[in-house]
């Protein structure tokens, strides 16, 4: 589960993003796709992984980071 207190283990540093993380929308969302966004946001997967993982389409994966202001990792 995402939680506040793992930020220092993200590939990004939040100070530096435009928005802030909108955590409270992540926290809505079901486990396994907080799950698969905290290892996205760690760098350990792709988005794509995070789909598959979380068992919904690549797009569907995509628009939750957008909504959930989490930048894109290339």
């Amino acid at each position: 589960m995402v939680q506040k207190s793992d930020v220092n283990q993200y590939w990004f540093n939040q100070e530096d993003l435009i928005k802030p993380i909108d955590w409270e929308y992540i926290r809505s969302l079901s486990e396994i796709i907080q799950d698969a966004l905290e290892l996205y946001m760690r760098g350990e997967i792709s988005i794509g992984k995070a789909s598959e993982i979380a068992r919904i389409s690549y797009r569907e994966m995509d628009m939750i980071r957008v909504k959930a202001r989490i930048p894109i990792h290339i």
